[in-house]
């Protein structure tokens, strides 16, 4: 993955609030040489409390579908190394929320960098989720290339001995077992490695076989048996050595890399058959590596070198970061339909609503048999479905707004994915009329989303829609319940199909509100299939949400009461929200629910988590309470509520207002209108603004429009008041009125700039060019702070900056840049801010200011991104001011 370390440098990342979130790990080899979860403050957050679930077959439902073809992939589950909360937040939606496991075998939660950790374990949530469906998950241990930073001594450092042991895999092993995850991923690309570095690394593998023979290990096809990093783009005898050493299996598969796709390698896909053949390694064993990062499923692959005669495929596929279909995506909607797409494509039984969209992608002519297909159609689903009580609300692990029993509980954003529900294991298998199928946020039983099916229906039509797979034997009388809501002339109802091929069809109550149907369900039977009927009574439209399904035993789930709860750290922000940190003593729940004591006397669902040890991300202060009562809740698998938990933390005193503001422009011509905009603290209650020779020239409007009928300079005052006190924020002068002003222009554009660093193809000037088209930006990467200079040649006089950030150039709003200042000199080492910007999340940001003279400007970049990302981006700059007044 040569060409991927600087990519995944500008992915995705979080902001928070606060700096004290516990995160998911990462580490350099020495960090961990002395880890401990007693010395890692972070690490019992960081525990998955979900088994491993046992998988079981479907029945195939394609020609091409084999048990022993298998998919792994590399995702970035985390939109950064560092800065990742370890369980998910309350008060932020963003989260890849990846749903189609039925066709993963292995996930390799993938993350490293030079700049932040090599050693990235799979945070809590990604563990719980991967878990829950079946799917081994995996670390990274990522070796960069040394052009993005990769040093050899972490090679070293990994495969160092004591007393002939090797005390990192001891510590990655304790680690795995610790945080309850299933192994590791090798991928060592750092160049100046030797034969001897090969003879350790095989040592190592084989060590921690020896010493934990159950945890997985995958090996990256990048370093070779001579020890130099020559990726082969095929099994053969540079890389099988990694894999088996004297006839005994080391690590348990291999990611082949990329290069077995081209053209002018026909032979890579023949060689490693015979590599197979000749060390008796299975094809599921074996993954072709698939380049997804950049361009998805507009990806050309050599599907031809792969498939046999009758369909099937040679060995299995490798997918480095399906993930694009969310990182690509500017909206949620946008991300499931590139998610289907992606893995259902040209499926020849599966349906789903873009699938006509994706046969009319045009293909380059001479390379149209290269073009995607559905990964989905080679291997067999594969269902957890197969313990009682199965419950599923159809939860995607984040949401909008947190729902209980239907009600809206939370209308607060949120992401965990430990809660993500099983999804339906086809996606979609639909006889008779294909519906409109979606995740719906608006609407839900339990948690953040529901599916929702529309569409028209003549009198007698149906859409019968197979959702899961399943081998839940009933070995007691059991309730089967579903929650529907929606409208139309539609009979709706769920058909079980059992193994000895009958079928039960149960008729759901369908309203504008949520409605509950609940059945029993005779001991003696095993559920294989559930699906959902719908059949219209007359012509109709129709919109039906499908909230909840459950099969569950009738009996008592008895679940404790929470006990030992202490609230460990509480952190405030400005008086008005706080952060906590809490546990309680971990009892027979599945999982918790807490709620926090409003002073109208209702309650406020503000976390659920499967871990005892949590944190709440932010509570907002209720109007000016003292003390905040929050209740933890225990949910049996039965979901069953024990009695709730009290516990209490003050808050500090209510504070005072502090005052700041925003104008429009500071250079302006007589006459012209300007506008403030208040941006006080948000406990200011009113503001009082003085301006002189101004009309008016006060007023108490969070945001005026004025006029300044004369030329002059002028001060500008800003009083912000609530019941504690007042605050005051004058400039002066700040204003200058000038008829001189119609000669204000972009004194930056096409100016001299240079930078602390840029991409050799994204340079300083790239920044004063005038257009954010193609790209055209300044890209800095290394060591922090970035910043970039602007020459204009001779003293001017500024008063406006406008930066284009990454998001203004059509790239992720998460990348814009959060912490930065604006800065003027003379001599162009001594500098003076003008601005200071803190948690900016714009893609433009406008900044005005009182005129200043100078021959330089400088944009200081602190915090490149929101969290993580050291890589700075900036389209453009624009400074506006005048040559002379």
């Amino acid at each position: 993955m040569k060409s991927k370390f600087f990519v995944f440098l500008l992915i995705f990342v979080w902001s928070t609030l606060f700096s004290f979130i516990p995160e998911s790990s990462y580490w350099y080899p020495n960090d961990i040489v002395d880890w401990s979860p007693e010395t890692d403050v972070n690490a019992i957050y960081n525990v998955s409390h979900v088994p491993l679930a046992e998988r079981v077959y479907g029945e195939p439902i394609t020609k091409q579908a084999r048990k022993d073809v298998k998919i792994m992939i590399l995702s970035i589950m985390n939109s950064s190394t560092s800065g990742m909360p370890s369980q998910g937040s309350n008060n932020s939606f963003k989260r890849y929320p990846f749903t189609f496991w039925q066709y993963v075998d292995y996930l390799v939660a993938w993350a490293g960098s030079a700049g932040e950790g090599i050693i990235v374990p799979p945070s809590a949530d990604v563990i719980d989720v991967a878990h829950k469906n079946g799917v081994y998950v995996l670390g990274t241990i990522f070796f960069p290339p040394n052009v993005y930073g990769g040093r050899r001594n972490w090679v070293d450092q990994l495969l160092k001995k004591e007393n002939g042991e090797f005390i990192i895999a001891d510590k990655l092993i304790e680690i795995a077992k610790y945080y309850g995850f299933d192994g590791w991923f090798i991928n060592q690309e750092t160049n100046g490695t030797k034969e001897f570095h090969v003879k350790k690394m095989i040592e190592f593998l084989n060590y921690m076989k020896r010493k934990a023979p159950w945890i997985k290990l995958i090996w990256y096809d990048a370093m070779s048996a001579t020890g130099a990093v020559e990726w082969q783009g095929e099994l053969n005898e540079k890389n099988v050595v990694f894999m088996i050493n004297n006839g005994k299996r080391i690590s348990d598969a291999i990611f082949v890399d990329f290069r077995w796709h081209s053209l002018k390698r026909p032979d890579t896909v023949i060689n490693t058959e015979k590599t197979m053949k000749k060390y008796g390694i299975s094809k599921s064993d074996v993954f072709m590596g698939f380049d997804l990062q950049a361009r998805g499923y507009y990806t050309y692959s050599n599907w031809p070198k792969l498939i046999n005669e009758d369909g099937s495929l040679k060995a299995s596929l490798g997918l480095y970061c399906p993930s694009w279909s969310y990182y690509s995506s500017k909206e949620i909607e946008e991300f499931w339909k590139k998610e289907e797409t992606l893995w259902i494509a040209d499926h020849p039984v599966l349906k789903y609503n873009g699938k006509e969209d994706f046969f009319k992608i045009e293909w380059n002519k001479d390379y149209e048999q290269y073009k995607w297909q559905a990964p989905s159609k080679f291997v067999v689903e594969k269902s957890p479905v197969t313990k009682l009580p199965f419950v599923t609300f159809f939860n995607a692990g984040h949401g909008k707004a947190f729902f209980v029993d239907g009600v809206k509980v939370s209308e607060h954003e949120w992401n965990n994915r430990s809660l993500t529900d099983v999804f339906p294991t086809y996606r979609w298998k639909v006889d008779g009329v294909m519906p409109e199928i979606s995740v719906d946020y608006s609407k839900a039983y339990y948690g953040g989303s529901s599916l929702k099916f529309s569409g028209k229906l003549e009198k007698g039509e149906e859409s019968l829609i197979t959702l899961y797979f399943t081998k839940l034997k009933i070995d007691t009388l059991s309730s089967f319940e579903a929650a529907v809501k929606g409208k139309g002339k539609v009979r709706v109802s769920l058909i079980l199909t059992f193994y000895d091929n009958s079928e039960e069809e149960f008729l759901l109550k369908l309203g504008e509100d949520w409605e509950k149907t609940t059945y029993n369900l005779l001991a003696g039977r095993t559920i294989k299939y559930i699906s959902l009927k719908i059949k219209a009574l007359n012509s109709t439209n129709y919109s039906i949400n499908l909230g909840m399904i459950g099969v569950i035993p009738e009996k008592e789930y008895d679940v404790k009461n929470v006990k030992g709860v202490q609230i460990d750290d509480v952190q405030f922000e400005e008086g008005l929200y706080a952060q906590i940190n809490l546990h309680w003593d971990k009892s027979n729940a599945k999982y918790y629910e807490i709620y926090r004591m409003l002073n109208n006397g209702e309650k406020e669902l503000i976390w659920v988590t499967y871990n005892n040890y949590t944190y709440i991300t932010e509570i907002k202060r209720d109007g000016k309470e003292k003390e905040t009562t929050l209740e933890i809740i225990g949910v049996s698998e039965g979901y069953t509520r024990s009695e709730p938990t009290k516990v209490t933390f003050t808050w500090p005193p209510y504070p005072k207002p502090k005052a700041d503001f925003e104008v429009s422009d500071t250079i302006v011509f007589p006459g012209s209108k300007v506008t403030f905009k208040n941006l006080s603290s948000e406990v200011t209650e009113k503001v009082l603004w003085i301006l002189p020779g101004a009309s008016p020239n006060v007023s108490w409007d969070l945001t005026p429009t004025v006029e300044y009928p004369e030329e002059g300079v002028y001060s500008v005052a800003l009083v912000a008041i609530n019941t504690e006190g007042e605050d005051v924020k004058i400039l002066n002068p700040l204003m200058v009125v000038t008829k001189k002003a119609d000669k204000i222009r972009n004194l930056a554009l096409g100016r001299r700039a240079y930078a602390s660093s840029n991409v050799p193809t994204e340079k300083p000037s790239m920044a004063v060019d005038g257009t954010v088209e193609n790209n055209s930006k300044w890209c800095a990467v290394g060591e922090l702070p970035h910043w970039i200079v602007i020459d204009f040649e001779k003293e001017v006089i500024i008063s406006k900056v406008v930066i284009k950030h990454a998001e203004a150039g059509h790239e992720a709003a998460d990348w814009n840049t959060k912490d930065f200042r604006l800065q003027v000199s003379n001599d162009a080492t001594n500098w003076k801010d003008v601005v200071v910007v803190r948690n900016n999340t714009k893609g433009i940001t406008i900044h005005s200011f009182a005129p200043v003279k100078a021959r330089y400007f400088r944009l200081f970049v602190e915090t490149p991104t929101q969290v993580g990302d050291r890589a700075a981006r900036i389209y453009e700059i624009e400074v506006y001011g005048l040559d002379s007044y």
